[in-house]
Parts: structure tokens; C-alpha cells; sequence
């Protein structure tokens, strides 16, 4: 039992560490941003940008962090393998849900006053699912408490920006622009905890 349990401890640890470099907040920042700038400009182009930023994660930790921290794998290649398919598929959902709502609530009959509300809120459900519960995810799985503020932010800024009747890409661009400065002020602090030297440059090819 002990041996478990310090087992976990130095799990927990391990994760801790390996995710303080601050690129995982970056690839979230910057799909938020990129998001919240689309609804800004209707440019699909900031939007695509924010995804391609986060299909990039895998490319900065090899990088960045594996040359500094090693390469760190405690779970099963199996168990990695399945957690991966999990995470698609509630992107998926995640996605399906952004694009089949609105059409929803297009075809539900409301009374001019439900429509308006409606589209004062949106923005609320939209980002709780898109940004906060990943974000929740990330906190409760991974252990890194900062992203249960960032999952707040994605949730509460909209309602505060609906209640105040503000423009609602603002909270979503103030939700991303934070994020980034948390992840950059988290990776600089890694760069300099963690220096590159010619060793890690040989072992990382």
C-alpha cells in the first residue's frame, strides 16, 4: 500500500513538473485567441491558425521540454494509446455540439423575447463547452490547478460580458490573451530552470 502510494506521489509529481513549461497553456491560449479574433474579423483563417497551433503540441514538447526534461512515459503505451482516442472523441463531441446547437435553436419556435435572451447568452454554453470543461479536464486529470482558473475565466468572462451587454468576443479574446501570458511566464521560468546543454543536444539527436 505504501509502495502505491508513493508511487502515485511520484506520479503526480512527474506530471506536474513535465507540464510547468507552459506549452500547454500556450496551444490553449492560442486556440482561444484564435477563436475569439475569428468572431472579431470573421476570418476563418485565426481560426484555423488556433488549431493548427494545438496540432503543434506534440512538435514544441519534443522541442522544448524533451531535450531539457527527458521523455516521460509512466503509463502503458496501451493506456496512452486509449486516453489519446478519449480525448478525440469528447473533441469531437465538443465540436458536434458547436455546430449542431445553433441549427437547434434556429429550429426552435421562441418568442421574440426567448431569441433575444438567446442570443445575448450564446456565448455562455458555447464557451463552457468549447473552452472550460477542457480545461476543467486538464485540471482534474493532469493536477494543474492554474487551468481551473482558465477554465473559470472561459466560463464566467462571457456570462459577466452578457450581463454587462458587452461585444462577446471581448471575454473570449481577454480569456485567450491570458492564458498566453500565463504560458509564456511559465515557459520563460522553464528556460531558465532548465538550460540547454550540449549533453541534452547530443541525446536529443
Amino acid at each position: 500500500m505504501n509502495t502505491t502510494s508513493e508511487f502515485n506521489n511520484l506520479k503526480r509529481k512527474v506530471y506536474l513538473a513535465y507540464h510547468q513549461d507552459g506549452i500547454l497553456d500556450l496551444v490553449a491560449g492560442s486556440v482561444v485567441l484564435g477563436f475569439g479574433t475569428f468572431m472579431l474579423t470573421d476570418n476563418i483563417a485565426f481560426l484555423m491558425a488556433g488549431w493548427f497551433v494545438m496540432m503543434m503540441y506534440v512538435f514544441l514538447k519534443n522541442r522544448i521540454t524533451v531535450p531539457r526534461f527527458g521523455y516521460v512515459r509512466i503509463d502503458s503505451q496501451k493506456k496512452a494509446l486509449m486516453r489519446g482516442w478519449i480525448s478525440v472523441g469528447i473533441g469531437v463531441l465538443v465540436l458536434l455540439l458547436f455546430f449542431l446547437l445553433p441549427i437547434f435553436l434556429r429550429r426552435s419556435p421562441a418568442s421574440p423575447e426567448t431569441e433575444a435572451l438567446i442570443r445575448r447568452y450564446h456565448m455562455v454554453p458555447l464557451s463552457t463547452m468549447l473552452f472550460a470543461l477542457p480545461a476543467l479536464g486538464a485540471a482534474l486529470f493532469l493536477g494543474l490547478k492554474r487551468f481551473y482558473l482558465y477554465a473559470l475565466l472561459a466560463a464566467g468572462l462571457p456570462l459577466l460580458g452578457a450581463v454587462l451587454n458587452i461585444e462577446t468576443y471581448l471575454p473570449i479574446l481577454t480569456t485567450g490573451l491570458i492564458i498566453l501570458a500565463f504560458g509564456t511566464v511559465l515557459l520563460v521560468k522553464f528556460l531558465k530552470a532548465y538550460p540547454l546543454t550540449t549533453e541534452s543536444e547530443d541525446a536529443s539527436g
